[in-house]
């Protein structure tokens, strides 16, 4: 341990703040834990910058791992002085667990039986109906596998029904195990395999036949597991010994694949022609390949290409039907929904079923039997959904509610059933199936989410506010009909801004309460993200990632001098890669929020490439690479860490991470509050740190919304 570190820690752990009263908006003063700050000055292209707490990157070091265990005691302390908080958590979680249908996870088969998840106590069962209208049978109860602390965290049935592959996960393991369920004996058959992680990337994919299922495999899966050199391998029930033959792999049948790029396999329907292989990365156009079904039957993996990255395909994994290939690409900064005859196709002159226009774009698509349907999405926030009619003009279904976000969901190309979920800010996701004969809706009452008559007078509006640089952000407001401008309510605003992701509307129960007391909630959708296309994207990449969190200075100012809310009551959440995004929004205008949280957030981008078992393409794509010196400097620019000033008072912050995030380094994180609290002078103010030690690259819908809400409100009220 580092010299005089045990002692603090000690301290730090008994007497986690002086306490001068136990109320909500009474002062704290906190005893933060003290750790070295072993400052490197890294230098490349002769232009430094100070790696500040570098040694909290040493994240196994004993020492290291008990100055995060202080942190998170300390974090653990303010809500446990502050009994509202237990009650605020209660409520939320009341509301999360309101009373309603069960079944998560729906697998609509192609055989025409219904698979799901269903939630008992602690674990998922696995369930099935035959068809529409008859009961449901238990198949597999996860508390039966090995020492029944194992739960079901994907599963995927052969398409006549038979098998099932499921995905067994065990709390604090990186991997998955992979079971096969014989469905008629509804017991489970051969060796489990132990290297898969389907929910990361590709999931489980069965052969038409039902025989074999194709994964992608990590050869890393000991002590030091990582996710790099993976390759797409197959499991079959002949040999089910605990076994998987790689059959796309760098190096192998003339394959070449980035160590760090995830070989996705795609099939789609017992009558699928051809198997596909997508290379996955963070970019949004992707290489894939693929082989004539009889060669895969035969063994023969002589890969073809059957487009690359540069023909600006998305990669939303195509759909084969009867030897058509019907896929999405940009072209001319429209998206398109194209078609091509895989006999003899041409990528570059594609049949053009849709293109979109303006702020009115392609969104998704679903090929069914006898119809192809899309949707079309406005500024990524508004969708419509239409019908392609091969001779006349395409048909716009009613919808039975406004949606913000239409997905889909049917059993195969092979058939006509389809399902669609419409989104919205304002009330819990809803789904219907579509007659495909009538074209009426019919609600789904399996899975059904509960409705919250609490919150019907909450509403949504979209605004366009003038970024630094004349360009309009779309700014999602959610607020109750009868808000009241007075410039006293408290507001919540977020933003992502990164790979292309759109900040679609959304409903969350505890974020609904917020609003209903009435604050409000605010989505920028800022550069960077997808709402306006790969156009709009670019703008928020690399040398261009300064309009993200700029866009997002301009939302929040918008806020307040349009009386939304009081001036010095403003909150910012991010997640993940929205760390950057509001990590250098809070650095430049640090007076516009009172409150600055974050989940699992990347506030140290600049530092991903030089530690050990972090995916480093992913940052190189999106963000920049130290190799290149330009794209380091923008790394510089764009680095909240880096870019931290001792001169600057910061707002309140709450980091909440998992210690074993695999995506983005738990230091990063650690730097920011550490840098932050060596900066507080009368350390009144708080900078905590939430550590999972167990968690990795994710969110706790309750436990951690709950925090982040309670804490600002509790911190926000402070303010006046």
């Amino acid at each position: 341990m580092l010299p005089d570190m045990r002692q603090s820690l000690v301290l730090a752990i008994l007497t986690i703040f002086i306490v001068s009263g136990c109320k909500k908006n009474e002062p704290h003063t906190f005893d933060y834990p003290e750790i070295p700050n072993t400052s490197v000055v890294e230098e490349h292209y002769g232009i430094p910058y100070t790696n500040a707490f570098s040694n909290l990157e040493q994240i196994n070091d004993s020492s290291i791992v008990q100055w995060f265990k202080a942190q998170d005691s300390i974090t653990e302390s303010y809500f446990d002085a502050i009994p509202q908080y237990r009650e605020v958590y209660t409520y939320y979680d009341s509301l999360e667990n309101k009373e309603k249908d069960p079944a998560r996870r729906i697998f609509y088969n192609e055989s025409g039986a219904t698979f799901y998840l269903s939630r008992a106590k602690d674990k998922r069962n696995l369930l099935y109906r035959q068809e529409k209208g008859t009961g449901s049978q238990l198949l597999y109860d996860p508390k039966v596998y090995k020492d029944g602390t194992y739960d079901i965290a994907y599963y995927k049935p052969s398409y006549d029904g038979k098998y099932v592959a499921m995905a067994m996960e065990k709390e604090g393991h990186f991997f998955d195990e992979l079971l096969i369920l014989d469905c008629e004996a509804k017991k489970t058959i051969g060796e489990p395999i132990v290297n898969t992680k389907p929910r990361k990337a590709g999931g489980y994919v069965w052969a038409p036949d039902g025989k074999c299922i194709s994964f992608i495999a990590y050869p890393n899966y000991g002590e030091d597991h990582n996710d790099r050199n993976s390759y797409t391998a197959l499991y079959c029930l002949d040999n089910l010994d605990g076994t998987a033959k790689p059959i796309f792999k760098d190096g192998k049948n003339g394959v070449r694949l980035n160590q760090e790029y995830y070989p996705v396999p795609m099939f789609r329907s017992t009558q699928s022609n051809f198997m596909f292989i997508y290379a996955g990365n963070a970019s949004d156009f992707w290489d894939s390949y693929f082989i004539p079904i009889e060669d895969y039957k035969a063994g023969r993996y002589s890969w073809k290409k059957l487009y690359s990255s540069e023909d600006m395909i998305f990669h939303d994994w195509g759909t084969e039907r009867d030897g058509k290939y019907y896929f999405k690409r940009l072209h001319e900064d429209n998206i398109e929904l194209c078609m091509v005859d895989l006999e003899d196709a041409d990528f570059q002159h594609p049949k053009v079923l849709f293109s979109g226009k303006g702020e009115d774009q392609l969104s998704g698509f679903k090929v069914t039997r006898d119809n192809i349907y899309y949707t079309v999405s406005t500024n990524g926030i508004a969708s419509l959904l239409y019908k392609y009619m091969e001779n006349t003009e395409d048909v716009q279904i009613e919808l039975p509610a406004s949606a913000g976000e239409i997905t889909f969901d049917y059993r195969s190309p092979y058939n006509n059933d389809l399902w669609v979920t419409l989104s919205g800010w304002t009330a819990n996701p809803r789904d219907y199936y579509l007659d495909p004969e009538t074209g009426k809706f019919e609600f789904v009452t399996l899975g059904m989410w509960p409705d919250f008559p609490e919150f019907s007078n909450i509403i949504s509006e979209v605004v366009e506010v003038t970024s630094h640089d004349g360009t309009k952000i779309p700014l999602s407001i959610v607020r109750r009909k009868d808000h009241t401008f007075d410039k006293e309510s408290m507001g919540i605003i977020t933003a992502y801004g990164a790979y292309g992701i759109s900040e679609t509307p959304w409903f969350h129960s505890p974020i609904a309460d917020f609003v209903n007391q009435g604050n409000i909630y605010a989505s920028a959708h800022v550069r960077g993200g997808g709402e306006k296309g790969p156009k709009w994207h670019e703008a928020g990449m690399k040398s261009s990632k300064a309009n993200s969190w700029k866009d997002l200075n301009a939302c929040s100012q918008y806020l307040i001098d349009n009386g939304y809310i009081h001036p010095k009551r403003l909150g910012l959440t991010v997640s993940s890669a929205g760390g950057i995004t509001g990590g250098m929004a809070v650095n430049e205008r640090p007076d516009l929020y009172g409150v600055f949280t974050g989940f699992v957030p990347n506030l140290n981008v600049i530092r991903t490439e030089y530690m050990e078992g972090f995916d480093d393409s992913d940052t190189a794509f999106e963000f920049g690479t130290i190799k290149e010196k330009e794209s380091y400097q923008d790394l510089l620019r764009m680095d909240p860490v880096v870019n931290l000033s001792k001169d600057k008072e910061y707002p309140s912050t709450l980091m909440i991470i998992g210690f074993n995030d695999y995506l983005i380094p738990p230091s990063g994180p650690g730097k920011y509050t550490a840098l932050l609290q060596s900066y507080s002078k009368a350390n009144d103010k708080p900078y905590l740190l939430d550590v999972k030690f167990d968690g990795e690259h994710e969110i706790d819908w309750v436990e951690d919304y709950a925090k982040m809400l309670f804490f600002t409100k509790t911190e926000l009220e402070k303010r006046h």
